[in-house]
């Protein structure tokens, strides 16, 4: 008989992750005002964040707006939009489309990861559509379609909840995977009136992805040089 998958740490930890994107989302500008007065004339292109061990990094185009970062119990979040529309204070500023944000838990002891078939049936249950509800509702989100490649689940998501930023489109995609001891969850989301085609915002994820993994690589590497 299988093991049930919901009593795995990881599992929780990361429900109480995807949870808190709505609480920690209600203190914050909305992201396509994000950076307007904070993001200063020079673009951030990456930050640590939980303990100052993850880089968080997007795709080449993309910059951190620091002033909606947050770090909290439950893990971090952060928003990064087209480096153009930052420096701007304007998402119509031209540049790359769309808004990525990046979650990260806070780190297990003992680190836990879920395997990619646990997360595709966790997600596709009652309480994981719950999580990643912006209202917490699971009849809000339609999972569209789920697609496992290189130790990566990747979710297509219609959310019609009431309280998301409605500059923003319904779909998205999200990314979820395991990166020193974390778990992860990366987001791509086009504004409505600049859209990003389903292809493109999946393409973008997918360079995302690829980009956290190689930063956090390279900081391995810096701090193990650095200690040698």
């Amino acid at each position: 008989m299988s093991m049930p998958i919901f009593d795995r740490k990881s599992l929780v930890r990361l429900a109480g992750l995807l949870a808190s994107l709505t609480l920690v989302a209600g203190c914050l500008p909305p992201p396509e005002l994000a950076g307007r007065s904070d993001a200063g004339p020079r673009a951030v292109t990456a930050i640590k964040v939980s303990q100052q061990d993850i880089v968080v990094v997007g795709p080449k185009g993309y910059c951190v707006d620091p002033s909606s970062t947050q770090e909290r119990a439950s893990g971090s979040f952060v928003i990064l939009a087209s480096c153009s529309a930052l420096v701007a204070g304007s998402p119509s500023a031209p540049g790359t489309p769309g808004v990525l944000t990046a979650l990260v838990s806070s780190p297990g002891d003992p680190p836990t990861a879920p395997t990619i078939n646990q997360l595709k049936q966790y997600f596709e249950s009652q309480a994981g559509l719950v999580a990643l509800a912006q209202d917490g509702r699971a009849n809000s989100v339609t999972l569209r379609k789920t697609v496992s490649e290189n130790d990566v689940l990747y979710l297509s998501l219609q959310d019609d909840s009431a309280n998301r930023a409605p500059k923003l489109s319904e779909t998205s995609w999200r990314a979820v995977f395991s990166l020193k001891g974390r778990m992860v969850v990366l987001t791509v989301t086009g504004h409505k009136d600049i859209p990003l085609s389903d292809s493109d915002a999946r393409r973008t994820l997918e360079r995302f992805v690829v980009t956290m993994r190689a930063a956090n690589r390279l900081n391995d590497a810096g701090a193990s040089a650095g200690n040698g």
